[in-house]
């Protein structure tokens, strides 16, 4: 499978995102665009659905990236959500349409939604969860405060940042 040709179909169909929804989208329309025959498509994928998993899985690493790893102190905590959120709400062309990739996925493919959500909570989440527990015992941070619905309002707070 060339690499190049596939790039291009991937790049294609991310255009034709910018004019109509994806499932408006045909499977030749995607080859036009891109500058290939049909049947060139169809060698590289199986179906329009395994083109729309990998651009949403290619949206789902952009995003992903929080590191707990180092995080010994509240200043580096800091520094890491300050980068973290920089990464996740810089918008550029190519954010933007794998942003509707992903939206398409929410609103009608619900079981690819939930497998990308638990990814989402077990990669971003936890470990965000884990380090306001941390300081909790070791920053002062305040006891009563309910983690996880803290860190959801502020991961949510920061997508809502983003579509504006």
């Amino acid at each position: 499978m060339s690499k190049e040709t596939k790039d291009k179909l991937l790049d294609g169909t991310l255009s034709l995102i910018d004019k109509k929804p994806f499932h408006q989208i045909s499977t030749k329309e995607i080859a036009e665009e891109s500058g290939v025959a049909e049947v060139t498509l169809f060698r590289h994928f199986t179906n329009k659905e395994s083109i729309l998993e990998i651009l949403a899985d290619k949206f789902f690493k952009m995003i992903v990236g929080f590191e707990k790893l180092n995080i010994d102190s509240e200043e580096k905590f800091r520094t890491e959500l300050v980068q973290y959120f920089g990464r996740t709400t810089k918008s550029n062309p190519l954010s933007r349409r794998l942003f509707k990739i992903f939206l398409y996925i929410g609103m009608y493919r619900k079981k690819a939604f939930f497998k990308y959500a638990s990814q989402y909570e077990r990669t971003i989440a936890e470990p965000i969860e884990q380090i306001v527990d941390y300081g909790k015992k070791h920053w002062g941070y305040r006891i009563e405060l309910d983690t996880d619905i803290t860190v959801k309002l502020l991961l949510n707070s920061i997508s809502m940042v983003k579509k504006m």
